[in-house]
């Protein structure tokens, strides 16, 4: 509760956003619409859809009204200086700065594109891709019904459709969709089946200990080197997660050395 309180009460004191349309007024306090709508922001997902209709809107307002109202009698009865509420404010004010400090040192720090193209090339061996295809496939109990529905399908049904009516396998969902996969993450006999097949080409029914698959290839990528484009973002990212590491590792290791810490 006490965590509650303080949270109203730090949003009580901002102030209204420019241009912003006020909803509702107590004394000199308004409300506007932002305030509406960052409430609306913190709620829990599954209360979120209650309140964007018009009816919702106005229930949100109701609510911030009534914390301004209770805000204004503790504003009256001189909790600001209360004991219980400066300590909450004092732990809020020191996470506040130490969130802000680190974005600010974080803002200053780069990756120029020399430095992720040094890196790609230094580890190459990083970035080697294997062979991989995208497939989709159905999974049966029975061989009869796979060559029944592979027969559906060369007839001229969607492959999609009836993996999503037929397949018994979790993507049927997603007609059947596998993404892009490595020979070595499937079974042998899927495997050796999906990497044989030609671009579109439905599989004959294949035997694996999960049951009967119908097996469609809508992609192929050959083995080798991922391109520096390809990889580029990637890269960037962890060499600028590595570079704020190290700072802050440095401004950490500065201020032990002005204010020695012991630990029991």
């Amino acid at each position: 509760m006490k965590k509650i309180v303080l949270v109203i009460l730090i949003s009580l004191m901002m102030l209204p956003a420019a241009n912003a349309a006020v909803v509702a007024k107590i004394g000199i306090l308004e409300i506007t619409d932002k305030d509406v709508d960052a409430r609306l922001k913190q709620l829990p997902p599954q209360y979120k859809a209650s309140y964007t209709s018009e009816a919702g809107r106005k229930m949100l307002v109701e609510q911030l009204v009534q914390e301004k109202l209770i805000y204004l009698r503790a504003r009256n009865e001189k909790y600001d200086t209360n004991a219980e509420v400066l300590k909450q404010l004092e732990k809020t004010k020191h996470r506040l700065m130490v969130g802000q400090y680190i974005n600010d040192l974080f803002e200053k720090i780069q990756v120029t594109e020399k430095e992720a193209k040094t890196y790609y090339d230094e580890n190459k061996a990083m970035f080697v891709q294997k062979e991989q295809v995208k497939a989709k496939h159905i999974l049966f109990k029975t061989q009869e019904e796979a060559v029944a529905a592979r027969d559906r399908i060369l007839k001229g049904e969607s492959f999609e459709d009836v993996a999503k009516e037929l397949s018994t396998g979790p993507s049927a969902s997603k007609g059947g969709d596998l993404g892009w996969f490595e020979k070595e993450k499937m079974v042998p006999a899927f495997a050796n089946s999906a990497f044989s097949l030609a671009i579109d080409a439905v599989s004959e029914p294949v035997k694996t200990q999960f049951g009967y698959h119908l097996i469609k290839v809508y992609g192929k990528k050959a083995a080798g080197t991922k391109s520096f484009a390809d990889t580029r973002a990637g890269i960037e990212e962890k060499l600028l997660v590595n570079k704020q590491k190290e700072r802050v590792d440095e401004v950490i290791k500065k201020v032990k050395e002005e204010n020695p810490v012991t630990t029991y």
